[in-house]
């Protein structure tokens, strides 16, 4: 009887250890997924500067290269801006590592960057503070781009909302 009891107990104990094991693999990456944002007109009429009409994000797992290669979250950034119907892109993305609650994020290359991800309930804000800034290029006319910095108070900071993974292209 006492053998049984015990070979029941340990049953109980391998089950319980199983699913707490899938319930850790199951939990979703909070920084992962897409945010967007589409500014309507009266938004943008109460923000004359704001150039940015329409911000898209999307944050995917990365493997980083190497000590010299940190972050373990790549972000590409779509905007579309006013009076153009071209996309802007942070061409190859940026690599983001977490850091005191937000995810601190560089670019690489001749458009060296840097900006913040900061959670807020279920958006996301994009922040441009202090040195920051993020070039965003027109397709492939590499000499068109755009900087946003905090130097212009409307692109220092774009609160983007939680937007399924369709809306970013994946």
């Amino acid at each position: 009887m006492r053998l049984a009891l015990l070979a029941f107990l340990a049953l109980l104990l391998v089950c319980a250890l199983a699913q707490a094991q899938e319930t850790e693999e199951e939990t979703p990456d909070a920084w992962r997924g897409c945010w967007t944002r589409v500014y309507d007109a009266a938004h943008l009429a109460k923000h004359p500067g704001q150039n940015v009409t329409a911000m898209t994000l999307a944050i995917s797992a990365r493997e980083p290269a190497g000590d010299n290669d940190p972050g373990k979250y790549l972000a590409k950034i779509t905007a579309k801006m006013r009076n153009t119907g071209d996309t802007y892109t942070n061409l190859n993305g940026a690599r983001c590592a977490p850091a005191g609650g937000l995810l601190a994020c560089v670019t690489d290359g001749f458009y060296v960057g840097k900006f913040s991800l900061v959670p807020a309930a279920k958006s996301l804000r994009l922040t441009l503070k202090g040195d920051e800034h993020l070039a965003l290029i027109p397709g492939v006319d590499l000499e068109s781009f755009i900087l946003l910095s905090p130097d212009n108070p409307e692109h220092a900071l774009f609160s983007l909302n939680s937007a399924p993974a369709k809306a970013c292209g994946q």
